[in-house]
C-alpha cells in the first residue's frame, strides 16, 4: 500500500517534469528527425529562426515530402472505392503534412524580413516600432 503511494507520487512528479520539459521545448536532433516539431516551434516567438529551419530540414531528410495538392491524372481510377481505415488514416496524415508544409512556407516568407543575424525574430513591438519609424520618415 505504501509502495503504491510512492509509485503514484513518483509518476505524478515525472508527469509534471515531462509537461514542464515539453513547454520549454528544447528538442534534440533525434526528435527533429522523428516528429514535425517545427510546427510547435513556429508558435513560439522566442525560438531561433535557424533552429526551426534546421528542424524542418532534418525532418524531411527522414520522411517523404508529400506531393502537391492536385491529383495526378488517372489517380482517381487507381484508388480503392472503399479504402480501408488504415488507408484513410494515411490519406489524412498526408493531407495534414501538406497543410503543415504550406504553413511553414508561409511562416518562413512572413518572418524572413524580421530575422536578425543571430536568428532571433523581432518581436511584434519591435516590428511596429520599425514600421512607425519608416512611416515617419516617408512623411517628411
Amino acid at each position: 500500500q505504501v509502495m503504491k503511494k510512492y509509485l503514484l507520487i513518483l509518476l505524478a512528479i515525472c508527469g509534471i517534469h515531462h509537461a514542464f520539459a515539453q513547454s520549454n521545448a528544447h528538442y534534440t536532433e533525434k526528435e527533429y528527425a522523428r516528429h514535425p516539431v517545427w510546427l510547435q516551434m513556429m508558435q513560439d516567438p522566442k525560438v531561433n529562426y535557424f533552429e526551426i529551419e534546421k528542424a524542418y530540414k532534418i525532418y524531411w531528410e527522414h520522411h517523404a515530402k508529400p506531393t502537391g495538392e492536385q491529383d495526378v491524372i488517372g489517380e482517381h481510377e487507381a484508388r480503392e472505392k472503399n479504402p480501408s481505415k488504415r488507408e484513410l488514416k494515411k490519406i489524412e496524415a498526408d493531407n495534414n503534412l501538406r497543410i503543415a508544409v504550406k504553413k511553414y512556407e508561409h511562416w518562413r516568407m512572413k518572418m524572413q524580413p524580421y530575422v536578425q543575424a543571430d536568428g532571433r525574430i523581432l518581436t511584434t513591438e519591435e516590428r511596429l516600432k520599425i514600421w512607425e519609424e519608416q512611416k515617419k520618415n516617408t512623411n517628411k
